[in-house]
């Protein structure tokens, strides 16, 4: 008898090349039962944890499982239970020892506030509201206040703001320029350190440290519109950014690590790469790495994009470096890989979404994606038949389909999981491994280039 035991992460090609193949991204139903999810977010500690407009942050274990019981609970504090509360949550680098997590949240004046918040550290599952210490306030009369916040990976807080105007369908978006002003905090990106000063001190290195110029320090990036979701590569510390447009085009923008900071993305001077109100001086202005026609372009199709991430995680390596984004209108998730001749390969992946929000990244860099009236959460995957549980190759119970992989699919061995194959090898077109998989009663494995 062959008995061979595999627990490390490869794929065995059976006479075709799967990496070669464009990604077939699919959504699966992780969790249901939430209300308006607005942010997901996570701790380094197995957990997801999703913010509801309506205040509070609710937690999905590690099964996923959605708790009963909030982490936190301030909708008596937010402004609107269904539209304007929380619209972002970030989770302190270090959490795990100190328990800080900061939340952005439109107050009832209509302003918007990070806070940082502290888990109780005898209780895991609850945060007491009462812990809240405001980090920073903008001013706001409504109107655009932007999205998420993030760590970058200098251990800094990257806020985004919007330009503060309502900005409806027909009207002038931005007339009074204030993205463009740099006496403004609207319209931008902020820097803070969070871990140093009372409430949070400058880092030495933001664009406009300087004194007597009238520019407010915190600010890092400016020219922009509703920068509705920001990330970070968790392993180039690239930041990517999704612009929600006026009425013309959406568009995303792209920021390399090490960058100097006092990038300016353009609005309103320019919606994407297209000239919008007429502007003075003799700006320099960072395009879009990406941008699609947008409301008044394609009949409504596509009307805001939705910023995602680059995947970094080790289940699916045919979106392995992809940058995945989606659109509130059209539901369309598509994605961007950045060639090492610096183009872009653009690709539609097809799926279809019921107005997706945002989405989430866990401990293992896997994707997720909120949609807002539906109030689920799904987990991106490709085409791959996976294990459901450990189990015999040849019992439909162990596989997604229900079914016995044919030599058509490519099948994933899901993380934790042993399947056993019997008797005679699997015609398999590929295997992902991150889980194991034994070969019993001299099964024979044929691999070819």
């Amino acid at each position: 008898m062959r008995h061979f035991l595999h627990t490390i992460f490869l794929f065995i090609l059976l006479g075709s090349t799967v990496m070669a193949q464009p990604a077939v991204v699919q959504v699966q139903e992780y969790v249901s039962g939430l209300t308006r999810p607005t942010d997901i977010a996570s701790a380094h500690d197995g957990r997801l944890y999703v913010a509801e407009v309506g205040g509070k942050i609710r937690i999905i274990s590690s099964t996923g499982t959605l708790l009963p019981s909030p982490l936190l609970d301030i909708s008596h504090k937010v402004s609107d239970l269904e539209w304007n509360g929380i619209f972002g949550l970030a989770f302190h680098p270090n959490y795990a020892s100190n328990g800080y997590f900061f939340v952005k949240y439109i107050q009832k004046d209509q302003s918007f506030s990070v806070s940082r918040f502290q888990r109780d550290p005898n209780n895991p599952n609850f945060a007491n509201p009462a812990s809240e210490q405001v980090i920073i306030t903008v001013p706001y009369q409504g109107g655009h206040r932007a999205g998420n916040i993030a760590f970058g990976a200098d251990g800094y807080l990257y806020i985004p703001t919007g330009d503060g105007e309502p900005g409806g369908r027909g009207e002038v978006g931005d007339p009074t320029g204030v993205a463009q002003n740099l006496q403004s905090l609207k319209g931008k990106i902020l820097r803070i350190n969070v871990d140093q000063g009372t409430p949070y001190s400058i880092p030495p290195t933001n664009p406009y440290v300087s004194n007597g110029d009238n520019i407010p320090d915190e600010i890092w990036a400016s020219g922009l519109r509703n920068p509705w979701r920001i990330s970070f590569d968790k392993q180039t510390g690239d930041l990517w950014l999704g612009e929600n447009g006026q009425d013309g085009w959406e568009e995303i923008n792209f920021t390399p690590p090490g960058a100097a900071g006092g990038a300016n993305y353009g609005w309103s001077c320019y919606e994407g790469t297209h000239p919008y109100n007429p502007c003075q001086g003799n700006s320099s202005f960072t395009a879009p790495i990406f941008e699609y026609p947008g409301y008044n372009n394609n009949g409504n199709q596509s009307a805001s994009v939705i910023g995602g991430y680059v995947y970094r995680g080790q289940r699916y390596p045919s979106l392995y470096g992809r940058y995945l984004f989606t659109d509130n209108a059209s539901g369309k998730i598509g994605s961007i890989y950045r060639n090492p001749d610096q183009t872009i390969t653009i690709a539609d992946h097809g799926v279809q979404l019921t107005n997706p929000v945002a989405f989430g990244e866990d401990q293992a860099g896997e994707l997720y994606v909120a949609t807002f009236f539906e109030g689920k959460i799904y987990r991106i995957k490709t085409g791959e038949t996976e294990s459901v549980q450990s189990g015999n190759w040849g019992s439909p119970s162990t596989w997604s389909c229900h079914c016995i992989p044919s030599g058509s699919e490519k099948v994933l061995v899901s993380p934790g999981h042993t399947v056993t194959i019997q008797d005679q090898s699997p015609q398999v077109k590929g295997i992902h491994l991150v889980g194991q998989i034994e070969f019993l009663n001299e099964s024979k494995l044929h691999l070819t280039d």
